[in-house]
C-alpha cells in the first residue's frame, strides 16, 4: 500500500512538472494574442483576409506577426544593435530556465549561426579522464570553467585554472549540449581528439 501511494505521488508530481511549462506557454501566448489581436484585426480588414482564411484569420495573422517580430529581433541582435542587451538578458534567463539553452543550442547551435554564444564549449583533461565544460571567462593567466551536471545545466561547479597548464579541446556548443542531454552519448570523442592531433602536426 505504501509503495502504491509513493508511486502515485511520483506520477502526480511528474505529470505536474510536465504540465507546468505547457501551462506557462499557453498563458503567455494568450496574453500575446490579446496584444496582437487589434493589429491583426486591422490587417485582416485592410487586405480582406477574412474571406480567404475564415475564422482562423486572426490566429494566422498573429502567428505571422509573432514570427516577424522574432525575426526582426534576431536580425538586430546579429547586427550588434541589441547584442549587449540580449547577451546580458540571456545570461539572466539561463539561470532560471537552463533547459532553454539546451533547446537553443541543440536546434541552431553551431558557431556559424548561433546568436550570443557567450560560453566556449570544451572537452578538458582531468587526471586520467576527460570532462565536458564551458570556458565562461578568460583572464590573462587564468580561465573560469563551469562544469555542468548531466542531463541538466542548472547544477555544477566553477573552477579557476591556469592557462599554461590547462589542456582542453574546443567543441561546438551543439555537440556539448547534445552530449550532456544524452548522458555522454552522441559525442564522437575519438574524432575530436584525432582532429586536434592532426592540426598539431
Amino acid at each position: 500500500m505504501t509503495g502504491l501511494k509513493k508511486s502515485t505521488r511520483v506520477l502526480i508530481f511528474g505529470g505536474l512538472f510536465f504540465l507546468v511549462p505547457i501551462i506557462i506557454a499557453f498563458v503567455l501566448w494568450k496574453h500575446l494574442f490579446q496584444i496582437l489581436k487589434p493589429l491583426a484585426n486591422r490587417i485582416s480588414h485592410v487586405f480582406q483576409l477574412q474571406s480567404i482564411f475564415g475564422s482562423a484569420t486572426l490566429l494566422i495573422i498573429c502567428i505571422l506577426l509573432f514570427l516577424i517580430i522574432c525575426f526582426i529581433g534576431g536580425y538586430l541582435i546579429e547586427k550588434g544593435i541589441l547584442k549587449k542587451w540580449s547577451a546580458n538578458f540571456e545570461k539572466k534567463l539561463f539561470i532560471f530556465f537552463p533547459s532553454l539553452q539546451i533547446i537553443k543550442f541543440r536546434i541552431i547551435g553551431d558557431q556559424e549561426t548561433v546568436i550570443n554564444e557567450f560560453w566556449q564549449a570544451i572537452v578538458f583533461k582531468e587526471d586520467n579522464y576527460y570532462k565536458i565544460g564551458f570556458i565562461t571567462a578568460k583572464q590573462e593567466k587564468y580561465l573560469a570553467i563551469y562544469i555542468p551536471d548531466a542531463p541538466k545545466l542548472d547544477a555544477g561547479e566553477v573552477r579557476y585554472v591556469k592557462n599554461e597548464t590547462f589542456e582542453y579541446y574546443p567543441i561546438r556548443m551543439k555537440q556539448a549540449m547534445s552530449a550532456i542531454y544524452d548522458f555522454g552519448g552522441g559525442l564522437d570523442i575519438e574524432t575530436i581528439f584525432q582532429q586536434f592531433k592532426n592540426s598539431d602536426k
